[in-house]
């Protein structure tokens, strides 16, 4: 948990520049970078979950007639852990777009042949006193697409979250 929170101390974008200044511009980098300030997150979510449930009777009636840890973790814990891992991957991908794009935009992400919203957007930015139409093209589908994700992270939390269901 101490190289987690390390990892999380650096803020998510200047350790994105930092990571690209240093390494170079690609694809690899950028996916490097997004699943090292991402993992963080998710093994919190999973410590967390494995803790509380770890004190359940059915987990301790599991341990008194001989289960083993296998069993317990495959049986029990691994359902119980993957709601909330979806929600918050689903939560997780517009962060993720947004941190593409930016580095995209900036011209230290993913390079030109390879099709990217930031680099629409960069090219965009050149023609902005010839016309608005590239930006307002390359923004709506961004724009839309994060909206998408963060209301099927909603959604999936007020399914998935018996705390959350509503009575019907």
């Amino acid at each position: 948990m101490l190289f987690f929170d390390t990892i999380r101390s650096f803020p998510t974008v200047m350790f994105a520049l930092a990571t690209v200044a240093l390494v170079g511009p690609s694809l690899e980098t950028v996916i490097a970078v997004i699943v090292v300030t991402t993992i963080p997150n998710y093994g919190r979510v999973v410590r967390t979950q494995t803790l509380s449930i770890r004190t359940n009777d059915f987990i301790k009636a599991e341990r008194a007639m001989g289960a083993s840890m296998v069993r317990i973790l495959g049986v029990h814990v691994l359902p119980n852990v993957i709601g909330p891992l979806m929600i918050l991957a689903s939560m997780d991908i517009p962060t993720v777009i947004a941190l593409e794009a930016g580095l995209s935009f900036l011209g230290m992400g993913v390079k030109p042949p390879t099709p990217s919203w930031g680099s629409i957007l960069n090219d965009g930015y050149t023609l902005i006193r010839n016309t608005p139409w590239p930006i307002i093209a390359g923004s709506i589908p961004l724009v839309l697409i994060t909206l998408g994700f963060t209301f099927l992270g909603e959604s999936l939390r007020d399914l998935i979250d018996p705390k959350l269901r509503r009575n019907i």
